[in-house]
């Protein structure tokens, strides 16, 4: 099995793949530096801002332009990646189910590994049970994929904001009756901060494992319906060829453009809008609606986002500024991983135990010099191999003897 050449690749999808990178590393900040996983407080007393004026705009800033709308980037990269790898397979009649099933087999494994011993927001196990319902659309003509995509977006949010809101009203009903009170919440949340800035990994390991992990496990499958859709957008445009040959459908991608700003934008908005109260509900009400108005206007902030880098790379100049971002996407794996490693050993205990002690515009920074690092070890290795050392052990697995190896002439 030959390696994919740097000349086949799509330097524009490998932009875009390091461009979602960067934003799933700002909007994941929040959550290596605060307890998020256990914190309830804001189904009680609302979202509120940070002090200080620059960590209010970047919040506001970041709330609008970079949460939930890079996840749906990655996730559109995961459907068009399973198009691209499922084709080839066919072109060279290997049996392209199968080893897309053992492609999969590995991401569940290594979300899992990542899920219980690393952190708690790990993304790669739900891709990798989604994966498994993609094979059941590959015939699928590109207008049944999108009917379904569109249908499985309007369920899914609908769905996902329906439990928040029943959870949301279950919490503050145990809160009248008695059954729960807010000085037990709050304990709760200062011992999740306790731990994990002072704990050893096996204390904060155990933890997790208790209070967050198998809570994440048992809630995967009410995060599918949110994922399915994007998987199916991102198998839509490889089915319509709108990567391969971007001139020959400039008309889809300016639709896609407007489509995706008109419609994510007003969406967007009304989420920070209810999020920070300005429209004056309760707060168990507030927030499940702004992750509802989120979790439908993200995907389009993401189309709006996507279309928008695959205009502006047709300028060969502009692209070229750009490949910074190509080489942290053509080793999304090892990237996305080692972003985890790095923020634990930065926030928690058996690192240098900044949890909680981070501001919203010193997590900002820290993530810029992550990425800075991340853009410049990745060029430094894709100089030498072909791929990064994730990528090199998924595709050893994925195709076995039939791989031809990744290291560089």
């Amino acid at each position: 099995m030959s390696f994919v050449s740097v000349k086949e690749r799509i330097h524009t999808l490998d932009i875009v793949r390091g461009f979602a990178l960067f934003g799933i590393l700002i909007a994941n900040m929040i959550a290596f530096k605060m307890p998020v996983f256990s914190e309830m407080g804001s189904l009680i007393d609302g979202e509120t801002l940070p002090e200080g004026g620059l960590n209010s705009t970047l919040t506001l800033l970041t709330n609008f332009f970079v949460d939930g709308k890079f996840y749906p980037m990655f996730s559109m990269l995961f459907g068009l990646g399973f198009y691209i790898f499922y084709s080839r397979l066919l072109d060279k009649n290997l049996p392209a189910t199968r080893m897309f099933m053992r492609r999969l087999v590995f991401l569940l494994l290594l979300g899992l590994a990542h899920l219980i011993f690393i952190w708690s927001g790990d993304i790669l196990h739900t891709y990798a049970l989604t994966g498994f319902l993609l094979p059941l659309f590959i015939k699928r003509t590109p207008k049944v994929i999108k009917i379904w995509a569109i249908s499985l977006l309007l369920a899914g949010t609908f769905f996902f904001t329906a439990v928040l809101l029943i959870s949301g009203w279950g919490l503050n009903l145990s809160l009248n009756q008695g059954l729960e009170t807010r000085e037990s919440i709050q304990a709760a949340e200062m011992l999740a901060a306790s731990v994990m800035t002072n704990g050893s990994f096996g204390e904060i390991l155990s933890y997790r494992f208790w209070n967050e992990v198998l809570f994440i496990l048992f809630q995967v499958f009410l995060i599918i319906p949110t994922i399915l859709p994007l998987f199916l957008i991102g198998l839509y445009f490889g089915k319509t060829g709108m990567f391969h040959d971007i001139e020959g459908n400039l008309h889809r991608w300016k639709k896609v453009l407007w489509t995706g700003l008109l419609v994510g934008a007003p969406l967007v908005g009304l989420s920070v809008a209810v999020r920070y109260n300005l429209l004056d509900m309760p707060a168990y009400m507030s927030m499940p609606i702004a992750e509802g108005f989120n979790t439908l206007g993200g995907p389009f902030m993401m189309l709006f986002y996507v279309a928008g880098v695959v205009f502006i790379t047709r300028k060969k100049n502009v692209e070229l500024l750009l490949m910074p971002f190509s080489s942290v996407g053509r080793m999304a794996l090892t990237n996305y991983l080692m972003q985890s490693i790095i923020a634990v050993l930065i926030f928690n205990g058996y690192g240098l135990g900044l949890f909680g002690e981070v501001s919203k515009a010193q997590g900002v920074l820290i993530a810029i010099g992550i990425y800075t690092v991340q853009v410049f070890l990745s060029h430094q290795m894709l100089k030498r191999y072909k791929q990064g050392p994730m990528e090199f052990i998924w595709r050893k697995w994925t195709y076995g003897n039939r791989d031809s190896g990744s290291k560089a002439a």
